[in-house]
């Protein structure tokens, strides 16, 4: 995993209330970023490659046809075999640092057909990665030319204007919900309660929302001073498992025909006064088994947090990630980070490992 450079902790500015913290949330102008892999916003790596001069371009393309068969390129295919009257010959390293070799002995073991093709070689430093974005390209091709062919979702996920306005509202309202979670819970132990308890204790509260239908199946808030891994976004996972007949904690006393299962019924009481433009609900569940016997496609039922937006007041630790990737949740969106423990820019970009199974999409910047 890559480290990155702790992020300032997150704070409102000039809000003296909840309230008035909420309301800045709801009003920003400004679009939500998205917190993606360190090769699309760092600097790009360099190795160290030599590269030859043709004596006569004429037999430019001959000797391109030789290299690529004697001397693939397999680390750099991204590169031009050429750039004007230069070839790429190969990498630095591939020469033996042993019996110390030059370049042209190497042309001459490898391509003999070809010692006397260039008038002299040199080293230059040329990506080591391919380009993923357009500014990369660009860049890259100052040096050398690259292979390049555009995405234009990543370049909009990369960029400044991700989301549009009605979708952005829809965030920024599940976000003030999840708030809105942390003030309920925590005015239930503590009257006076301030702005600096949500901001300042490590809390957190978390908000499942099924985009396919724009409605919240799931909430929770931590409950770590009674169990260990009862974080705020474990609970929130076992509480859409509760919506298809699973789940293993017992943490409310909730009604059976309560739409959120897991949660006190006083609180989406609380939360449908709230919001009355919310919906509250989750989908029917369907087992494998009826689907199967009906002819229905998997998409027909719920199935873990597949498709699943999650809103978190605070940025989730290692464990709480993992248990994200493991529900298979399809975007995770946080407030505030979590500096000490955040496991998705704080301390490593755990959803960026290339090697894990399932990848979530990850948007911050709230405030």
């Amino acid at each position: 995993m890559s480290e990155t450079i702790e992020p300032p902790f997150k704070k409102a500015k000039m809000a003296e209330t909840i309230d008035d913290f909420i309301q800045q949330i709801m009003l920003s102008k400004k679009n939500l970023q998205a917190v993606v892999s360190d090769e699309f916003i760092k600097p790009g790596a360099f190795t160290k490659v030599y590269v030859g001069q043709v004596k006569n371009v004429k037999e430019l393309s001959k000797i391109i046809t030789i290299l690529n068969e004697k001397i693939p390129l397999k680390e750099l295919q991204h590169l031009k075999r050429a750039r004007k009257k230069e070839v790429l010959l190969c990498p630095v390293q591939s020469l033996n640092s042993i019996t110390q070799e030059s370049i042209q002995e190497y042309v001459e073991e490898k391509v003999y057909e070809l010692k006397d093709s260039f008038e002299y070689f040199k080293i230059m430093g040329l990506p080591s990665l391919p380009p993923k974005l357009k500014k990369q390209h660009t860049e890259y091709s100052r040096v050398w030319s690259c292979n390049f062919h555009p995405n234009e979702y990543l370049e909009k996920l990369c960029g400044n204007d991700f989301f549009l306005e009605p979708e952005l509202m829809k965030h920024r309202c599940y976000m003030a919900i999840a708030f809105e979670v942390a003030r309920y819970y925590l005015s239930e132990r503590n009257s006076n309660l301030q702005l600096s308890d949500i901001l300042l204790r490590d809390i957190n509260a978390t908000v499942v929302v099924d985009p396919s239908i724009d409605s919240i199946v799931a909430i929770s808030f931590d409950n770590r001073e009674n169990h260990p891994v009862q974080h705020s976004a474990m609970l929130a996972i076992d509480n859409v498992a509760k919506t298809q007949n699973g789940g293993a904690w017992n943490t409310s006393t909730c009604s059976e025909d309560s739409p959120l299962p897991g949660i006190d019924n006083n609180l989406v009481l609380y939360l449908k006064n709230k919001f009355a433009n919310v919906k509250f609900g989750a989908r029917n569940y369907v087992t494998k088994e009826v689907l199967d016997e009906n002819r229905m496609n998997a998409s027909d039922s719920p199935y873990l947090c597949t498709g699943y937006y999650i809103y978190m007041i605070r940025e989730p630790c290692i464990m709480c990630s993992m248990g994200l990737v493991h529900a298979r949740a399809n975007r995770v969106f946080f407030c505030l980070y979590n500096n000490r423990q955040g496991a998705l820019i704080s301390k490593t970009k755990l959803h960026c490992v290339p090697s894990l199974n399932h990848h979530f999409e990850v948007f911050t910047e709230f405030l």
